[in-house]
């Protein structure tokens, strides 16, 4: 495969794998068992250059296929492939017959522990508790990870792919977002963040997203129980000897409403933002072929893997992103800008 197709394979690949992950349930909001560091693992031998352009290819193009651009998983998602990439690249050609088993081992290590740390900025102390239960499941996944990549063959070369999306001006959806993720990280109050999501939500729909009520409920119990480890305010009952404490409990539930409004929003722009040229844009070319394959194919998980790793489908058009008036974006806008004020001021 020729070098410059080898960099949008691998990503597209990297997409696939966070797709069919999509399919193993999660025992924790934050918690992915790492398939789409397969391709970072195959693609140890490229300069370190291409490299660093595969991390953030796969960092950008999974937050954008899962809708999780410009929201708290975005940024793990960013500093947690890094810090794992610069991990496995130094430990690949730095230590000498280092197996590919040990590098993932440490790949996996290093990905988690950025992972937990950052949640813990965000929803308190107590989510490093979860660090043990974290290492002890993603650590084994990294064997399996590992065994994996080398399974997969690279392609002799890439069938060639027409890409006809027309390109559109994106700079008012993107700052859109901005303003309204911005404004729902920074408001505190529950009834206001309550309204926030239900907006979100109704965009949601607008965008034609399917909207998955599991995720929001997952990360609100998470959210709720890692601020219960870190007692606050006035304690409101026992469990045991363990205090359950007022604060606690709003300060879990306003973190988890905010981190859904961002979810939301995510999901609502990123059917808008469309890439129909540059890296980014031939990687989502490449993946809507073998998305394609995979979503038709049958059998087991692994199966429709391998069915769609064959690239058979050729010349697919890219998806048409969904349009929504200028008028509706500035209107969202201002409610969010207005609700913030609303929380400023009175709440």
């Amino acid at each position: 495969m020729r070098s410059q197709d080898k960099v949008p394979y691998l990503g597209a690949l990297s997409l696939l794998m966070s797709l069919a992950e999509l399919f193993i349930p999660r025992p924790l909001p934050f918690f992915r068992l790492g398939l789409a560091n397969i391709p970072i693992l195959m693609g140890l031998d490229l300069d370190i250059r291409s490299f660093m352009v595969l991390l953030a290819v796969k960092a950008i193009g999974n937050s954008y296929i899962s809708g999780t651009v410009f929201s708290l998983f975005f940024i793990m998602s960013i500093l947690q492939t890094f810090a794992s990439g610069a991990v496995m690249f130094a430990a690949k050609n730095i230590v000498r017959n280092i197996s590919i088993y040990s590098v993932s081992l440490l790949g996996a290590a290093a990905s988690t522990m950025v992972q937990i740390t950052l949640a813990s900025l965000y929803a308190g102390r107590g989510v490093m508790l979860f660090l043990p239960l974290m290492l002890i499941i993603a650590l084994p996944s990294s064997l399996l990870v590992a065994y994996a990549s080398g399974r997969i063959e690279m392609p002799e070369s890439l069938p060639e792919i027409e890409n006809e999306g027309q390109k559109r001006k994106q700079a008012l959806p993107a700052i859109a977002l901005i303003i309204c993720a911005g404004c729902a990280l920074m408001i505190q109050s529950i009834p206001l963040l309550l309204a926030a999501l239900l907006i979100s939500f109704m965009l949601q729909r607008m965008c034609r997203r399917k909207i998955l009520i599991l995720p929001h409920v997952l990360t609100l119990a998470f959210m709720v129980i890692s601020s219960l480890l870190t007692p606050e305010g006035q304690v409101i009952a026992h469990l045991f000897s363990f205090p359950i404490t007022e604060g606690a409990i709003i300060s879990g539930i306003s973190k988890a409403l905010s981190l859904s409004v961002t979810m939301s929003l995510s999901q609502s722009f990123s059917a808008q933002l469309s890439f129909s040229s540059g890296l980014i844009g031939k990687t989502l070319c490449i993946f809507s072929n073998i998305e394609t394959a995979f979503r038709s194919a049958s059998g087991t998980l692994n199966e429709r893997v391998a069915e769609a790793l064959k690239l058979e489908v050729h010349n697919k058009q890219e998806k048409q992103p969904i349009n929504i008036t200028a008028f509706t974006l500035i209107l969202i806008s201002i409610v969010f800008l207005l609700l913030y004020l609303l929380d400023y001021l009175i709440f």
